[in-house]
Parts: structure tokens; C-alpha cells; sequence
């Protein structure tokens, strides 16, 4: 059986994503970081997705597109979601509170709509 074996072997990581790298340099992440997580994954028979990756620079002054890593083009973003929560290059996150308000103010407008038609009397 071939796999990977970390206390147990593993044998299907084709699903194996959500991988985070963070470096003060774009070019140390670009040259450092994602050609050696390229190299490592490679060794379990993995690909990184470079269509699916996402480089945010924090804070950062300086602004380009895409970046070249390995065989594909990263693309560089202003903001993101990450298990529901909006990242974004200011390192706050008023983005993201503004975002949970307007989904509340929504949410509770539907729902006085919904009363407001109904039987139900406040």
C-alpha cells in the first residue's frame, strides 16, 4: 500500500488544500515558499491549483497583478474569503463587520417583511 504516513498511513490526499504561507517579502514567497511547496507536494504525488491561489499582500505599498511561481501565474488580491471571513490587505477588519452587518440588516429585513405580512402581531 503507498501513501503517506504520519503515525497512520494515508493514502488519499488528492483533497489536502487550505495551506497558508506568510513571508515579509513577495519575492521570498514567490521564490522561497511556493517553489518548495510545489517541490514537497510533488514527492506525495500533489499540484498545487495555481488558478485557485491567492497572494495577499498586507499593507503593502507596491501593487502588481499576477506573479509568475513554477508553471502558472498567482493571481494578487486586494481581499479574499477564508472559511466565510473576508481577508483583506488593510490587516483589519472593518471589512468583515461591515460585511456581518449588512448580512444582519438583511436578514432582519426579510424577516419584518415576513411578520408584517402574517398573523402575528408584535
Amino acid at each position: 500500500m503507498t501513501g503517506v504516513t504520519l503515525g497512520k498511513v494515508f493514502t488519499d490526499l488528492d483533497s489536502a488544500d487550505d495551506v497558508s504561507l506568510l513571508a515579509e517579502m513577495l519575492e521570498v514567497l514567490n521564490v522561497l515558499a511556493l517553489t518548495v511547496m510545489q517541490k514537497e507536494a510533488s514527492t506525495f504525488g500533489l499540484q498545487p491549483n495555481w488558478s485557485k491561489t491567492k497572494i495577499l499582500q498586507v499593507l503593502s505599498s507596491t501593487s502588481s497583478s499576477t506573479v509568475q511561481v513554477a508553471d502558472g501565474h498567482v493571481e494578487v488580491v486586494d481581499a479574499f474569503f477564508y472559511l466565510g471571513c473576508l481577508i483583506d490587505s488593510s490587516g483589519g477588519s472593518r471589512g468583515e463587520v461591515l460585511r456581518r452587518i449588512g448580512l444582519a440588516r438583511s436578514c432582519m429585513n426579510m424577516l419584518e417583511r415576513r411578520i408584517s405580512k402574517s398573523s402575528i402581531r408584535l
